[in-house]
């Protein structure tokens, strides 16, 4: 388990945290932001590059804040392979062992064992010059693997690949993760981080603003930046109306009230409307749904699990549903249709 305990670090025109998380064993965790906002000053933190001014970091109860980078049980795999140009693939492999003066047999055969593991095999004499970039990024992970690290860094290494590169290295992670490697990745793409974490940390100007799944990302963002980064296009500004008093409360988008649950002393802010709890009908039926409202189907967009469906109630807003509904309903463009979902299913977010 790695422990991050109020982490912070400190310049002129930027400051990163404090940061507090935890990293449990065998979980590949995702670090999304902007660029600017900290990610790999993190990272650089975690790894010993950079020195942190208050907190401390702890691999299963132990402190390694004393500790250089070479000595931490740690691994870094850069956006663009950092491999020694003058050395050839299994001397960049062998070259953390070499630094902790392992003996050449156990090199040899530990070089060998990650050589297959990331067919290498056949460039195990060759130069970094002669490399593709897949193939650089492969002698990346095989050198990070060599001390068997407790957590792996990863910044962004799928990033300055092809596609046909990055479906490689996504395969390649994918398989260390599960077969028990512990990950700390950073990307700027959320649909990177949905296909790879199990949990998704969120960092905007050098603060931690939400760090949950993937799923709860998406159904209960808890900032405007977070509900824009995953996509999400029922975001509206909304005036918030009664007090934190009241169970139920209505926000108000245009000239729509929406009533939701909020504890909220702000009056202006941000609703968020999750797109996969809206339930269309063809007719007005009765409902414990707290909103509901009539429409117009806009736009219908195939996806990979069913179709984005787009409805005019006076403001457009965007519901998610199945194959199997959408054939059993025949929706169409220009059809009227009754749109309802629950107070739960919307989120107030202050500016």
């Amino acid at each position: 388990m790695i422990e991050i305990n109020a982490l912070e670090k400190r310049f002129d025109h930027f400051s990163l945290g404090p940061i507090s998380m935890t990293i449990e064993e065998g979980r590949h965790v995702v670090l999304l932001g902007t660029s600017g906002s900290g990610k790999s000053l993190l990272l650089e933190m975690l790894a010993g590059f950079v020195r942190q001014d208050q907190g401390s970091v702890l691999v299963n109860g132990r402190s390694i804040d004393g500790l250089a980078a070479h000595q931490r049980p740690l691994a870094f795999v850069f956006q663009k392979p950092a491999l020694f140009p003058h050395l050839s693939v299994y001397d960049n492999i062998a070259f953390p062992l070499q630094l902790r003066k392992h003996s050449k047999p156990v090199i040899r055969q530990k070089v060998e064992e990650l050589a297959e593991r990331f067919k290498l095999e056949n460039l195990l004499n060759a130069k970094p010059a002669r490399l593709s970039g897949g193939e650089a990024q492969r002698v990346s992970l095989a050198r990070a693997l060599t001390t068997e690290p407790k957590l792996m860094l990863l910044d962004e290494p799928l990033s300055s690949l092809d596609v046909p590169l990055r479906n490689e290295l996504r395969h390649y992670l994918s398989e260390l993760n599960n077969q028990g490697m512990t990950m700390l990745h950073v990307t700027h793409d959320f649909e990177e981080a949905i296909r790879f974490a199990d949990r998704a940390a969120v960092l905007l100007d050098g603060k931690l603003i939400q760090n949950d799944t993937p799923e709860m990302l998406i159904k209960q963002p808890r900032h405007t930046y977070v509900a824009q980064l995953t996509g999400n296009r029922n975001f509206f500004k909304a005036i918030l109306g009664g007090s934190k008093a009241d169970e139920i409360r209505k926000a108000r988008v245009e000239n729509i009230d929406f009533n939701l649950y909020s504890g909220s002393d702000a009056g202006e802010g941000i609703v968020v409307i999750d797109a996969e709890s809206i339930i269309l009908h063809k007719e007005a039926a009765a409902s414990s749904a707290q909103n509901c409202f009539k429409g117009t189907i806009a736009s219908i967009t195939p996806l990979g699990r069913g179709a984005e469906i787009e409805i005019n109630t006076g403001i457009t807003l965007v519901a998610h549903i199945t194959k199997a509904s959408l054939t059993a309903m025949n929706l169409e463009p220009g059809q009227n249709v009754f749109v309802s979902f629950k107070a739960s299913a919307i989120r107030f977010l202050e500016l």
